[in-house]
């Protein structure tokens, strides 16, 4: 079969669109490379191959038929893809879950997906707890106790079942507006398209040694590891303590491709022994979550001599769609507007700005909302067709809900994401979930999530509360209760408590429609942005941050076309609701 598109191969020259055949293909050729390499232990092709099929004889002796689902939970590392893999050899659908999360918002998902089989390291263990309180048939296993028994009671042949290229292979657990969390489903063509640049374009090969610390249950950590498994590279699961020993790791290991955050390889830059390392494995530096500053690009490049680059994407496009690439990064100010953008649209991606209302493309410099469309887009949510169409447009075109806008090169801005959301560290929160939960609290009648600057993780959730009569919670107290019910980096770093949240910016006042912000900062904003200044280090950055996920740029002032809602998430609203 020839696609229109750009495309991902096996080694033997066939197109990618199955799961399993990925690590088939791959285990044929160079059965003794290592596939991955954790602390004291490495895995190689052939043993992965080999322990996927014994999941996948497991499973079908558990009776998991083709589209039943098996889920992972837990760290990364082999027995996540031995899982993956097997339950691919089943065609059975795989479905990894977030390990960060609540017992509560876990089962959520599993309740879902109403898996046939979990997995789960001991770590997330109490995650899944109770799993046999959800009113299905489901077997829980735990990697530390009964899973190795399990699994390796099973004969070692591959049951040979081939999936169909649009067959739902995977599902990834992303939360929409409205914080209830949604299983996208993505297929082996899926994949076969969103491969193509992690195939085509950073030069991975039987040779490279990846060190790739993203979450294999983010679509980002996933795609690296099934890219690492075509090319056949070795993908490093080493963690670091501190910063020193990331150096030590990268140099020491002679990593040739690395994923770090901007933040992480300024501090790396500064060490004094970085000057003096040897980085000549080192090819390919991936990074995300906040562009890249022009002198951290100046002392790379002088330092490190490797080649940069970044994509922005959604879990419902197979990660990213577009590419600021290795010829992007030129370390001249000339140059210096284009680290701003989310670079340009991959090769075969159909990527337009649109009118959200009336959807007609809207010119060069225009905002608009984000449209994507091409073989990367998801199968759909699932079990949700009514949100499915509410993304979905005609000709295949998927509303990604971020705004933005295209320069005459055709490089693409990131603005207000349209969408209410926090990145913080990669995640995405959203303030309708942590709001629903703290609500939950006796003491609290009222309150409002919205995202303020962190030097650490772009930025953090925070929380304006509005207290019920008569009752009183403290600030830490609030927020150790809301930990006990939310992944910790959902929950709010700070507590502001206030009289009320109506005529805020909090708060939406659809009886004002002519409603126009102020034209400049008033003398409150003002004494905020110095205190932000103090806590962050420096004055929030109005730029855009195209990480592997959707985020947004700090507006400052508020612009003029903003309305209430616009500005609603605004992390500066929280000087206004101090006042």
């Amino acid at each position: 079969m020839i696609e229109a598109e750009p495309w991902s191969y096996h080694v033997d020259g066939s197109p990618v669109y199955s799961l399993a055949d990925i690590i088939r293909k791959r285990s044929a050729i160079t059965p003794q490379g290592i596939a991955v390499t954790e602390a004291g232990r490495t895995t190689l092709f052939a043993e992965l191959d080999q322990r996927s099929s014994r999941v996948a004889r497991a499973l079908q002796r558990k009776d998991v038929r083709p589209g039943d689902r098996v889920a992972y939970i837990g760290a990364s590392g082999p027995e996540f893809a031995e899982v993956m893999y097997g339950a691919a050899k089943c065609r059975a659908i795989f479905t990894a879950v977030n390990n960060r999360l609540s017992a509560r918002e876990v089962l959520a998902i599993l309740a879902d997906a109403e898996p046939r089989v979990v997995v789960a390291d001991p770590s997330a263990a109490p995650l899944v707890a109770d799993v046999g309180t959800l009113g299905f048939d489901c077997d829980t296993l735990i990697t530390d106790l009964d899973y190795l028994a399990w699994r390796d009671y099973a004969r070692d042949t591959d049951p040979g079942e081939q999936a169909a290229p649009d067959e739902t292979a995977l599902i990834l657990y992303t939360s929409g507006t409205t914080g209830v969390p949604k299983g996208v489903g993505l297929t082996g063509r899926n994949l076969g398209c969103a491969l193509h640049e992690l195939h085509a374009s950073i030069e991975l090969d039987e040779g490279s040694v990846c060190a790739a610390p993203v979450p294999f249950f983010h679509v980002a950590g996933l795609g690296m590891l099934l890219a690492a498994n075509l090319n056949g590279g070795n993908l490093l699961l080493e963690q670091q303590a501190d910063i020193a020993g990331v150096l030590r790791l990268l140099v020491d290991r002679k990593v040739t491709h690395a994923v770090l955050v901007p933040t992480v390889l300024q501090r790396l830059l500064a060490l004094p022994e970085a000057k003096t390392a040897d980085w000549s494995a080192l090819s390919y530096v991936v990074y995300g979550a906040s562009p890249i500053p022009l002198p951290v690009l100046r002392d790379a490049t002088e330092i490190i001599g490797c080649s940069f680059l970044q994509s922005y994407g959604l879990t419902e496009s197979t990660g990213g769609f577009t590419l600021l690439g290795p010829g992007d990064h030129v370390p001249a100010e000339e140059f210096a507007h284009r680290l701003r953008s989310a670079g340009r649209p991959m090769h075969g991606a159909r990527v337009r700005v649109v009118d959200p209302v009336t959807l007609k493309d809207c010119p060069v410099g225009q905002r608009g909302e984000v449209l994507v469309a091409g073989s990367r887009i998801m199968k759909g949510y699932w079990r949700k067709p009514a949100q499915t169409s509410e993304v979905m447009l005609p000709g295949g075109w998927l509303r990604t809900g971020d705004g933005g806008s295209f320069d005459a090169d055709g490089y693409l801005y990131l603005h207000d994401r349209l969408k209410d959301m926090i990145v913080t560290g990669g995640e995405n929160v959203y303030p309708a979930e942590v709001e629903s939960v703290m609500t939950g609290h006796p003491a609290v009648a009222e309150v409002a999530v919205i995202g303020v600057p962190s030097a650490e993780w772009g930025e953090s959730p925070y929380a304006v509360v509005v207290l019920s009569p008569d009752a009183g919670v403290s600030e830490a107290e609030l927020i150790a209760w809301t930990r006990d019910r939310l992944a910790h980096f959902k929950c709010p770093v700070g507590v502001s408590f206030v009289a009320s949240l109506a005529g805020t910016a909090c708060r939406n006042k659809p009886s004002a429609p002519a409603w126009r912000p102020p034209p400049a900062p008033s003398a409150w904003q003002v004494a905020f942005a110095r205190f932000l200044s103090r806590v962050t280090g420096g004055r929030p950055r109005a730029w855009p941050q195209p990480g592997i996920e959707r985020s947004r740029p700090t507006p400052w002032p508020p612009r003029p076309h903003q309305s209430p809602e616009a500005i609603r998430r605004n992390r500066h609203d929280v000087a206004l609701l101090r006042s």
